[in-house]
């Protein structure tokens, strides 16, 4: 009988194996060895098991995390791809983000590589003066954003390391905070003179728990973890909705990640959860645009109705109380007649695009929102305003024209804001309105 040598024996077990496995010619070994690989060392190992390990849309695979590559600081476009600490991940890539009052501006790379965006003062910055890449000339400073010989009334004159003499707004400048040569350091910014934890417009500094002096933005109106106060976390299986702890997300929210979110509205999670816009857009119906429609403000990059909207009744980031709804621009109690309390904003679901008929319909694009139903266009007699058909004549917040709101106790009619109706009107939650007329409208619109 010939002998069998070690490599025989080998082949002998995975031809076993094989048999046992129910393989047959042609048929790869999932998770089986390397060819290149050492057999006489790796035949005790233990087999790789495939977890099937799969992420959702929109989501990549880094290591063992399922991370979203469009918005993740961490893996921003590819797994790995880290933003520097001034950048934020935005549609896949790093992007510099200032501090109110700077500006991104190219400059020169330290190693003579590709420039990178660095924050400045372009009413100061004489690299920057008044725009990106204006230089002033030797000997001259940059003063309100013009190249001149002195610094004018309001700045200071300091003098750096190098020995040259630059114009300084010290309630703002990083480089001298407060005074002259006072560096903030890496986060923070110049705010009032004083170096502070530098947080993006919505977000506020916390400090993290058993850590001192460590610091972190956040959404007040959206974090588990600092639910409308730092440090007031949430419950297990409960999410944070316009800074209170809840179960579930209110009607027109989504869980996004345990935050709920306004996805009309919130330019971080626009149309969809992590759809973030870019530096300069609003989120506005759920898309990204560079202006608010009509009767909308800009709030921290979101189009908020101030009319309605809780987190910013009459003003923005002036949050209603618990219990309380925004009507008209103010907080109270309950919605005055002919409004919903959709999620604490009053709505005319009548005329409301993102309410239309009833909380959380929402009208497709081009559509406008008229009598309840989602239609392509406005009906005689009313106007288009950011989407909703309104009743210029008589409605207070567009009286005689889209966006023109009526002071409080006023009521609109015939197009003007007057303290009471006239003769034959009646005034129906703050519009002047001929019942007897719109009776028999409502009487031939059912025949």
């Amino acid at each position: 009988m010939p002998s069998r040598t070690p490599h025989h024996l080998f082949a002998a077990l995975l031809c076993s194996l094989a048999l046992l496995a129910g393989c047959t010619a042609g048929t790869s070994i999932v998770g089986g060895y390397d060819a290149g690989a050492d057999l006489g060392t790796d035949l005790g190992a233990d087999v790789p098991v495939d977890r099937g390990l799969t992420c959702g849309a929109g989501q990549t695979l880094c290591g063992d995390r399922c991370v979203t590559s469009a918005t993740d600081d961490n893996h921003c476009g590819a797994c790995g791809r880290q933003c520097a600490a001034s950048e934020r991940c935005m549609a896949g890539q790093c992007r510099t983000v200032c501090p109110t009052g700077q500006t991104a501006c190219a400059a020169a790379a330290a190693d003579g590589g590709a420039a990178v965006n660095v924050c400045v003062l372009l009413p100061t910055d004489a690299q920057n003066c008044g725009a990106c890449g204006r230089r002033c000339g030797p000997g001259e400073v940059c003063s309100n954003g013009a190249c001149g010989t002195t610094c004018q009334a309001g700045l200071a004159t300091c003098t750096g390391a190098d020995g040259v003499a630059r114009c300084a707004m010290l309630s703002v400048d990083p480089l001298n905070c407060g005074a002259c040569n006072t560096v903030c350091g890496a986060g923070r910014a110049c705010l009032a003179g004083v170096c502070e934890v530098s947080c993006l417009p919505g977000f506020t500094a916390c400090s993290a728990a058993g850590d001192a002096g460590a610091t972190t933005c956040v959404d007040l109106q959206a974090s588990r973890a600092n639910c409308g106060a730092c440090g007031a976390a949430c419950a297990a299986g409960q999410v944070c909705s316009l800074g209170a702890c809840v179960t579930s997300c209110p009607v027109g929210q989504a869980d996004c990640s345990g935050a709920c979110r306004d996805q009309q509205t919130d330019r971080l999670h626009c149309g969809a959860c992590d759809r973030a816009c870019m530096p300069g857009e609003v989120c506005s119906a759920g898309a990204c645009q560079t202006s608010c429609p009509v009767g909308q403000a800009a709030c921290s990059g979101s189009c908020r109705d101030l009319q309605s909207d809780r987190g910013s009744c009459g003003t923005c980031g002036n949050a209603c109380a618990a219990g309380q709804v925004c009507s008209a621009g103010a907080c109270v109690t309950s919605c005055v007649t002919g409004q919903t309390d959709c999620a604490g904003s009053c709505r005319d679901l009548q005329g409301d695009r993102a309410h239309c008929g009833m909380c959380g319909r929402a009208c497709a694009a081009g559509q406008v929102c008229s009598a309840g139903a989602c239609i392509t266009s406005c009906p005689g007699g009313q106007t288009d305003c950011g989407g909703s058909c309104r009743d210029v004549a008589s409605d207070r917040a567009h009286c005689g024209m889209c966006g023109r709101v009526c002071d409080p106790g006023q009521v609109c009619s015939a197009s003007a804001c007057v303290t009471s109706c006239e003769a034959g009107l009646n005034d129906c939650a703050g519009s002047c309105r001929d019942l007897s007329n719109e009776h028999t409208k409502e009487l031939m619109s059912l025949r």
